[in-house]
Protein backbone atom coordinates (compact mmCIF):
# COMPACT_ATOMS: atom_id res chain seq x y z
CA UNK A 1 0.00 0.00 0.00
CA UNK A 2 1.34 3.36 -1.22
CA UNK A 3 2.05 5.60 2.45
CA UNK A 4 -0.22 9.02 1.86
CA UNK A 5 1.47 12.21 1.75
CA UNK A 6 0.69 14.31 5.06
CA UNK A 7 0.00 18.13 4.81
CA UNK A 8 -0.37 21.02 7.00
CA UNK A 9 -1.57 24.19 6.65
CA UNK A 10 0.15 27.53 8.40
CA UNK A 11 -2.02 30.94 8.81
CA UNK A 12 0.76 32.71 10.59
CA UNK A 13 4.52 33.10 10.89
CA UNK A 14 4.34 32.31 14.00
CA UNK A 15 2.42 28.75 12.56
CA UNK A 16 5.17 28.13 10.95
CA UNK A 17 7.84 27.81 13.79
CA UNK A 18 5.50 26.26 15.47
CA UNK A 19 4.55 23.42 13.18
CA UNK A 20 8.68 22.94 12.11
CA UNK A 21 9.40 22.52 15.68
CA UNK A 22 6.70 20.11 16.41
CA UNK A 23 6.82 18.22 13.14
CA UNK A 24 10.30 16.52 12.40
CA UNK A 25 11.23 16.80 9.14
CA UNK A 26 8.41 19.07 7.89
CA UNK A 27 9.41 21.25 4.84
CA UNK A 28 7.61 24.23 3.58
CA UNK A 29 5.93 24.29 -0.08
CA UNK A 30 4.04 27.15 -1.60
CA UNK A 31 3.29 27.00 -5.45
CA UNK A 32 4.95 23.54 -6.05
CA UNK A 33 6.06 24.47 -9.38
CA UNK A 34 9.33 22.77 -9.01
CA UNK A 35 9.12 20.23 -7.60
CA UNK A 36 8.11 16.46 -9.18
CA UNK A 37 6.64 15.38 -6.13
CA UNK A 38 5.41 16.57 -2.57
CA UNK A 39 7.71 15.77 0.58
CA UNK A 40 6.65 12.95 2.57
CA UNK A 41 5.24 15.73 5.22
CA UNK A 42 5.07 19.22 4.41
CA UNK A 43 3.40 22.52 4.79
CA UNK A 44 2.03 24.73 2.90
CA UNK A 45 2.40 28.91 3.73
CA UNK A 46 0.26 30.38 0.61
CA UNK A 47 -2.32 31.55 2.42
CA UNK A 48 0.26 33.55 4.58
CA UNK A 49 -1.42 37.35 4.56
CA UNK A 50 1.94 38.89 6.18
CA UNK A 51 3.69 37.00 3.31
CA UNK A 52 1.97 37.85 0.75
CA UNK A 53 2.28 41.74 -0.25
CA UNK A 54 4.20 44.38 -1.86
CA UNK A 55 4.84 47.73 -0.64
CA UNK A 56 6.36 50.69 -2.41
CA UNK A 57 8.97 52.92 -0.63
CA UNK A 58 11.13 56.09 -1.61
CA UNK A 59 13.74 53.50 -2.23
CA UNK A 60 13.22 50.44 -2.07
CA UNK A 61 10.15 48.00 -2.88
CA UNK A 62 9.47 45.50 -0.44
CA UNK A 63 8.19 42.02 -1.38
CA UNK A 64 6.46 39.10 1.22
CA UNK A 65 7.83 36.24 -0.20
CA UNK A 66 4.57 34.18 -1.14
CA UNK A 67 3.44 37.20 -3.64
CA UNK A 68 2.83 35.40 -6.87
CA UNK A 69 4.83 36.40 -10.38
CA UNK A 70 1.11 37.26 -11.95
CA UNK A 71 0.69 39.45 -8.99
CA UNK A 72 4.14 41.35 -9.29
CA UNK A 73 3.17 42.46 -13.12
CA UNK A 74 0.25 43.70 -11.85
CA UNK A 75 2.13 46.79 -9.87
CA UNK A 76 3.25 49.23 -12.66
CA UNK A 77 6.32 47.98 -14.80
CA UNK A 78 7.68 51.77 -14.13
CA UNK A 79 7.24 51.32 -10.64
CA UNK A 80 10.11 48.86 -10.73
CA UNK A 81 13.77 48.31 -12.27
CA UNK A 82 13.26 47.11 -16.00
CA UNK A 83 15.50 44.16 -16.00
CA UNK A 84 13.35 42.94 -12.77
CA UNK A 85 9.99 43.02 -14.48
CA UNK A 86 11.12 41.39 -17.36
CA UNK A 87 12.65 38.56 -15.68
CA UNK A 88 9.37 38.01 -14.07
CA UNK A 89 7.68 38.61 -17.29
CA UNK A 90 9.91 36.37 -19.00
CA UNK A 91 8.99 33.02 -16.70
CA UNK A 92 6.95 30.50 -18.47
CA UNK A 93 3.29 31.30 -18.78
CA UNK A 94 0.54 32.78 -17.01
CA UNK A 95 -1.09 29.52 -15.30
CA UNK A 96 2.21 29.20 -13.77
CA UNK A 97 3.22 33.06 -12.84
CA UNK A 98 -0.45 32.21 -11.17
CA UNK A 99 1.17 29.85 -8.93
CA UNK A 100 4.70 30.21 -8.34
CA UNK A 101 6.16 32.58 -5.82
CA UNK A 102 9.05 34.87 -5.42
CA UNK A 103 10.10 32.50 -2.74
CA UNK A 104 10.26 29.55 -5.04
CA UNK A 105 12.22 31.18 -7.80
CA UNK A 106 14.93 32.67 -5.29
CA UNK A 107 15.09 29.18 -3.19
CA UNK A 108 14.85 26.48 -5.53
CA UNK A 109 17.53 24.31 -4.71
CA UNK A 110 20.44 22.79 -7.15
CA UNK A 111 19.70 25.94 -9.61
CA UNK A 112 19.70 29.29 -9.71
CA UNK A 113 16.77 30.38 -11.24
CA UNK A 114 15.45 33.47 -13.60
CA UNK A 115 15.59 35.94 -10.85
CA UNK A 116 18.33 35.04 -9.21
CA UNK A 117 20.91 37.43 -11.24
CA UNK A 118 18.79 40.54 -11.77
CA UNK A 119 17.90 40.41 -7.25
CA UNK A 120 21.56 40.35 -7.52
CA UNK A 121 22.65 43.36 -10.06
CA UNK A 122 20.18 44.93 -7.95
CA UNK A 123 21.96 44.42 -4.42
CA UNK A 124 18.28 43.03 -3.16
CA UNK A 125 18.45 42.13 0.37
CA UNK A 126 16.53 38.87 2.29
CA UNK A 127 15.29 39.32 5.65
CA UNK A 128 15.24 36.18 7.48
CA UNK A 129 13.65 35.59 10.95
CA UNK A 130 13.63 32.76 13.95
CA UNK A 131 11.26 32.42 16.39
CA UNK A 132 14.12 34.49 18.31
CA UNK A 133 16.08 37.14 15.87
CA UNK A 134 15.68 38.65 12.51
CA UNK A 135 18.85 38.65 10.17
CA UNK A 136 19.36 40.63 6.63
CA UNK A 137 21.48 39.13 4.29
CA UNK A 138 22.40 40.51 0.54
CA UNK A 139 21.56 38.55 -2.55
CA UNK A 140 25.15 38.10 -3.45
CA UNK A 141 25.87 36.13 -0.26
CA UNK A 142 22.76 33.85 -0.37
CA UNK A 143 23.35 30.33 -0.82
CA UNK A 144 20.25 28.62 1.03
CA UNK A 145 17.80 29.68 3.97
CA UNK A 146 19.55 28.74 7.23
CA UNK A 147 18.01 25.92 9.48
CA UNK A 148 15.86 27.32 11.71
CA UNK A 149 14.61 30.84 9.78
CA UNK A 150 12.00 31.69 6.89
CA UNK A 151 12.24 34.06 4.38
CA UNK A 152 10.38 36.56 5.48
CA UNK A 153 10.69 39.94 3.10
CA UNK A 154 12.61 40.67 0.03
CA UNK A 155 13.69 44.23 -0.50
CA UNK A 156 14.64 45.60 -3.74
CA UNK A 157 16.22 49.19 -4.64
CA UNK A 158 14.93 50.99 -6.62
CA UNK A 159 16.75 53.11 -9.12
CA UNK A 160 17.18 54.04 -12.79
CA UNK A 161 20.61 53.16 -14.60
CA UNK A 162 21.50 54.52 -18.57
CA UNK A 163 22.09 51.22 -19.98
CA UNK A 164 19.45 48.48 -18.54
CA UNK A 165 19.93 44.34 -20.36
CA UNK A 166 18.24 41.39 -19.36
CA UNK A 167 18.65 37.97 -21.25
CA UNK A 168 17.51 34.98 -20.53
CA UNK A 169 18.87 31.58 -22.01
CA UNK A 170 17.83 28.55 -22.76
CA UNK A 171 14.48 27.34 -23.49
CA UNK A 172 11.46 29.76 -22.94
CA UNK A 173 9.46 28.00 -20.37
CA UNK A 174 11.53 25.29 -18.84
CA UNK A 175 14.39 25.39 -16.71
CA UNK A 176 17.21 22.99 -18.21
CA UNK A 177 21.29 22.74 -18.11
CA UNK A 178 21.11 24.94 -20.45
CA UNK A 179 18.54 27.87 -18.94
CA UNK A 180 20.78 30.84 -16.86
CA UNK A 181 19.85 34.75 -16.65
CA UNK A 182 22.01 37.90 -17.53
CA UNK A 183 22.15 40.94 -16.15
CA UNK A 184 24.01 44.30 -17.00
CA UNK A 185 23.72 47.79 -15.81
CA UNK A 186 25.48 51.14 -16.03
CA UNK A 187 25.82 54.48 -15.23
CA UNK A 188 27.56 57.41 -16.79
CA UNK A 189 28.81 60.93 -15.43
CA UNK A 190 30.15 63.61 -17.46
CA UNK A 191 30.81 60.51 -20.39
CA UNK A 192 32.35 58.47 -17.53
CA UNK A 193 31.17 55.13 -16.51
CA UNK A 194 30.12 55.72 -13.27
CA UNK A 195 28.36 52.88 -12.17
CA UNK A 196 28.54 49.18 -13.57
CA UNK A 197 26.92 46.28 -12.34
CA UNK A 198 27.00 42.49 -13.95
CA UNK A 199 25.50 39.63 -12.87
CA UNK A 200 25.13 36.39 -14.17
CA UNK A 201 22.78 32.64 -12.79
CA UNK A 202 22.16 29.69 -14.03
CA UNK A 203 24.08 26.66 -12.46
CA UNK A 204 26.06 29.21 -10.42
CA UNK A 205 26.19 32.64 -9.50
CA UNK A 206 28.85 34.93 -10.31
CA UNK A 207 28.97 38.47 -9.83
CA UNK A 208 32.05 40.22 -8.75
CA UNK A 209 33.47 43.49 -7.73
CA UNK A 210 36.90 43.72 -9.07
CA UNK A 211 35.39 42.83 -12.84
CA UNK A 212 33.08 45.69 -12.28
CA UNK A 213 35.37 48.04 -10.72
CA UNK A 214 37.90 47.82 -13.58
CA UNK A 215 35.97 49.97 -16.12
CA UNK A 216 34.47 52.73 -13.18
CA UNK A 217 35.68 56.39 -13.96
CA UNK A 218 36.20 54.51 -18.28
CA UNK A 219 35.74 57.33 -21.07
CA UNK A 220 33.60 57.09 -22.90
CA UNK A 221 32.97 55.11 -25.79
CA UNK A 222 35.17 52.52 -24.76
CA UNK A 223 38.26 51.61 -27.28
CA UNK A 224 37.74 47.99 -29.05
CA UNK A 225 40.70 47.05 -27.18
CA UNK A 226 39.50 48.63 -23.79
CA UNK A 227 35.83 45.89 -24.48
CA UNK A 228 38.55 42.85 -25.62
CA UNK A 229 40.66 43.27 -22.00
CA UNK A 230 37.15 43.64 -20.20
CA UNK A 231 35.59 40.28 -21.96
CA UNK A 232 39.46 38.16 -21.39
CA UNK A 233 38.56 39.42 -17.50
CA UNK A 234 35.15 38.26 -17.44
CA UNK A 235 36.26 35.27 -18.95
CA UNK A 236 38.72 34.16 -16.24
CA UNK A 237 36.41 34.80 -13.55
CA UNK A 238 33.84 32.71 -15.63
CA UNK A 239 36.42 29.89 -15.96
CA UNK A 240 37.18 29.96 -12.51
CA UNK A 241 33.96 30.48 -10.91
CA UNK A 242 32.61 27.03 -12.39
CA UNK A 243 35.42 25.44 -12.27
CA UNK A 244 34.94 21.57 -11.14
CA UNK A 245 31.28 22.14 -12.13
CA UNK A 246 29.42 20.51 -15.27
CA UNK A 247 28.22 23.39 -17.25
CA UNK A 248 27.52 23.29 -20.79
CA UNK A 249 29.87 24.92 -22.89
CA UNK A 250 27.02 27.33 -24.69
CA UNK A 251 26.39 29.07 -21.36
CA UNK A 252 30.26 30.63 -21.21
CA UNK A 253 29.86 31.59 -24.78
CA UNK A 254 26.62 33.19 -24.47
CA UNK A 255 28.25 35.28 -21.23
CA UNK A 256 31.07 36.58 -23.07
CA UNK A 257 28.91 37.32 -26.08
CA UNK A 258 26.60 39.25 -23.66
CA UNK A 259 29.24 41.46 -22.06
CA UNK A 260 30.66 42.37 -25.00
CA UNK A 261 27.49 43.24 -26.31
CA UNK A 262 26.73 45.20 -23.34
CA UNK A 263 29.42 46.99 -23.30
CA UNK A 264 28.99 47.82 -26.96
CA UNK A 265 25.61 49.96 -25.56
CA UNK A 266 27.64 52.14 -23.58
CA UNK A 267 28.21 55.51 -25.98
Amino acid sequence: MLKSKQIYYAKTLNDIFYQKKSIKDIQLMSGCTQDKKLPEISLCVRNIRELNYSIKHERFFEFGPEITLSQILEIDPAKLPSVFYEAVKSIANTNIRNIATLAGNICAKNYRYTLFAPLVALDAKLELKSETETIYLPMTKFSEVPENFVLSKIILPLGEWEVAVFKRLGPAHLITENSASFVFLADTVKNQIANLKIAFAGPFSLRSLELENRLLGASLPLSENAILEFVEAAEKLYDETCQNKQVPPILRAQFLNLVKYSLEQLT
